[in-house]
């Protein structure tokens, strides 16, 4: 009895506490990887029993005090930060396993992704260099159990956001709508993130205005406020010596302006923390988590006045926890399509079911590969509830720069011996021509290789798996005639070729095709003896093509695979000089522990009756194609080809990978089936690699069997 009496005193002396105590507000400034810092004190708070009746943020503040404010507990908070690969997170560049078939395809032309927009005769440029597309997912999947909550103050805890509207300057107070959005809003750094389009204004991140949301606070009824500030602190003058260093001054000094009038208006009950960061920037993602303890030793150097704010457990409401909750079924699908593509277009690239469990990997799945078309600035989805049914609304957006793209692109290659080949690239893109999203691409090269290609790419059906792709191309290029490793001459090939093919796809990583290639040329004498042969051609041949990829990346590939298996047939029946059979095969495999990776290639082909033409002839030489050797020295009816190339990742800069690694490789040439012998020919390299936005540059030294070597500077993909 003595017991029950006990707890009924507290619980009338906590209810009265809680009726009577002041009511309190949490402000979280904004500071980017140094606002992880408001994890640890919100795990102070806990402990103390503090009650937070309000909360306000900017920018990550904004996104620590939504989260919590949805029902996050601050170790849920923590280990979903450090789940988070920041890296790829903060990197809109589609990943290359998710991106469309045809668009790893087109890596190998070695374009600058598309970044200058050209419509109504004029270039265009991206308003930000983020669209925050995937920021924009990971925050969704966050939010996910609160999405049908579109009135913060009606979350566990009322929550605030703030954005700044870019064209007046003014503080936005984001109150209302889809959680995330106002997250993302509220961390729109200028020039770095596009701006966000809420209810007719345009927002960029929250710092601009109103960096340490006091007043807001005030605004929503705290009495008392708990003020976290981890902004940046403005750098000395001698470490101002870069245009980076100066731009993050720049921001600093807005958002400092503003926080310091907020710090003026803190009274003297209030209570202002501030975590000793030490040498983490804003934008040290990657070491985010280092900022938790500091954080949790700022707030308990408060603790003596924060124990004054604590509640009586008993009587006070706990912070309410969001359970776990079932991904929803839906009911309906709608989209908001504000694109070129038609509706049946956009549905048929999602594999989604009405009246099924909402299958949230699949879902981003989808996402991921429309907007790894490239066209997209934003492809993301609401959950809504209408009528008492629940639905999926999807955004696709178009890009604001399109819809027709440049890309420039530079192949470049030298060695000692003063061999050097430089050429400079232009592509033109008009992209959605039609419902089904039929695309046109032109490319003009100039320099050592010129180059004029122009192809029609069109999709047959809504899903675009079935496809129709007829092109035309010249090109010119340099050919030696190799002698026992030694150049007896060297023809100029002069070629023009009309192509016609068409196929299937199979999801993202691979492709069935088929066609009809015609081909018409010379190879004329440049250098050596004027008592060679010249020639003139037409090759007119069927061809079946079956290719897969897999592999993550283009240029130093740390896993996946890929492979090819092609039949060619040129017939005199189809108009060409010579009739011949050939095969070729190709597989990779690429794999990785840590930094250090692998990536195993094997290359053959052969020629059914020895009668392949000279212009037609398999060839070996030059970097990664048996180094050592000279570039095509090595020409036959028939190779071989194996390559072991292993590279480390020797920097941590993310916008500019450098490895150092080695190749080791062996292969062969033959002219007739009897000749094959079984001797294979021996090469590798040392080389420096950086994955540049050009395409993969390499500086290094080919080996060869014979005391054979060279040192190369190559930019392209010779792999």
């Amino acid at each position: 009895m003595k017991k029950f009496i006990l707890i009924a005193l507290l619980l009338l002396h906590g209810a009265a506490f809680a009726a009577e105590r002041p009511r309190i507000g949490l402000v979280l400034s904004g500071g980017g990887a140094r606002g992880v810092a408001h994890v640890g004190v919100l795990r102070v708070l806990e402990q103390l029993h503090v009650p937070i009746d309000v909360i306000t943020g900017t920018s990550m503040g904004a996104i620590i005090g939504g989260l919590y404010a949805s029902g996050m507990s601050p170790d849920a908070i923590e280990k979903a930060l450090g789940g988070i690969d920041w890296t790829a997170t903060l990197n809109d560049r589609p990943d290359r396993r998710s991106r469309p078939f045809r668009g790893k395809q087109k890596e190998a032309d070695l374009l600058i992704p598309s970044f200058v927009g050209f419509s109504e005769g004029r270039a265009k440029l991206p308003v930000g260099l983020l669209d925050g597309q995937k920021a924009m997912l990971v925050l969704k999947k966050l939010t996910r159990p609160v999405a049908g909550i579109h009135d913060f103050d009606r979350l566990p805890i009322p929550f605030h956001a703030i954005a700044t509207d870019i064209g007046n300057g003014e503080a936005v107070v984001l109150r209302r709508g889809d959680l995330a959005l106002a997250m993302r809003a509220s961390m729109s750094i200028p020039a770095v993130f596009s701006p966000v389009k809420w209810r007719g204004r345009l927002l960029v991140d929250g710092g601009v205005a109103d960096n340490l949301p006091v007043a807001e606070a005030r605004a929503m009824g705290a009495d008392i406020l708990i003020a976290v500030d981890i902004s940046t602190p403005l750098e000395p003058r001698d470490h101002l010596d870069n245009v980076l260093t100066i731009t993050n001054q720049l921001t600093s000094i807005m958002t400092r302006a503003n926080t310091e009038r907020s710090l003026r208006s803190l009274g003297p009950r209030d209570i202002l923390i501030l975590p000793e960061l030490g040498d983490l920037t804003t934008t040290d993602f990657e070491r985010g988590l280092e900022a938790v303890a500091p954080g949790t030793r700022a707030a308990l150097a408060q603790r003596k006045r924060l124990e004054r704010l604590a509640a009586v457990r008993l009587a006070t409401r706990p912070h309410r926890r969001r359970s776990a909750v079932p991904a929803p079924i839906v009911d309906f699908i709608e989209f908001d399509n504000r694109s070129r593509l038609s509706d049946s277009a956009i549905t048929a690239r999602f594999h989604l079911r009405v009246g099924k469990r909402l299958d949230i990997a699949r879902l981003e799945h989808s996402i991921a590969r429309l907007y790894g078309e490239d066209i997209f600035q934003r492809v993301d989805y609401d959950i809504v509830r209408r009528g008492g049914r629940t639905g999926l609304r999807i955004h696709v957006i178009e890009k604001s720069w399109g819809p027709d793209y440049l890309q420039p692109g530079l192949r470049l290659s030298g060695n000692l011996q003063g061999d050097t080949s430089f050429d400079l690239s232009l592509g033109y893109t008009l992209t959605n021509l039609d419902p089904r999203g039929g695309e046109f691409r032109g490319i003009l090269r100039l320099g050592e290789s010129p180059r004029l290609f122009a192809e029609l790419y069109e999709p047959l059906d809504d899903a675009g798996e079935r496809f129709i792709n007829p092109q035309a191309e010249y090109l010119a290029y340099n050919v030696g005639d190799y002698v026992d490793g030694i150049e007896r001459a060297e023809y100029r090939v002069h070629q023009f070729r009309l192509g016609l093919s068409g196929g299937r796809l199979f999801d993202n990583w691979g492709e069935l095709r088929g066609g009809l290639d015609w081909r018409v040329g010379d190879r004329r004498l440049r250098t050596g003896d004027p008592s060679l042969p010249e020639l003139n051609f037409v090759d007119t041949s069927l061809f079946l093509r079956f290719t897969s990829d897999t592999l993550d990346a283009f240029a130093f590939p740390a896993e996946g695979t890929a492979s090819l298996l092609e039949w060619r047939a040129a017939r005199h029946l189809l108009g060409g000089d010579d009739s011949y059979q050939q095969f070729r095969l190709e597989g990779a495999l690429a794999t990785h522990r840590g930094r250090n990776r692998l990536l195993l290639k094997a290359r053959a082909g052969f020629t059914l009756d020895d009668d392949a033409p000279v212009q037609s002839l398999f060839r070996l030489g030059g970097f990664g194609r048996l180094s050592g050797f000279e570039r095509d020295e090595l020409a036959g009816q028939h190779f071989l080809h194996l390559f072991a190339g292993y590279y480390r990742r020797i920097n941590d800069f993310q916008l500019l990978p450098v490895f150092a690694g080695a190749t080791l490789e062996a292969g062969n040439t033959w002219q007739r089936r009897a000749d094959i012998d079984g001797h294979l020919r021996l090469g590798g390299s040392l080389f420096l690699g950086i994955d540049t936005l050009a395409g993969p540059l390499y500086l290094g030294l080919g080996l060869a069997e014979g005391g054979r070597g060279n040192a190369f500077l190559y930019l392209g993909n010779p792999f």
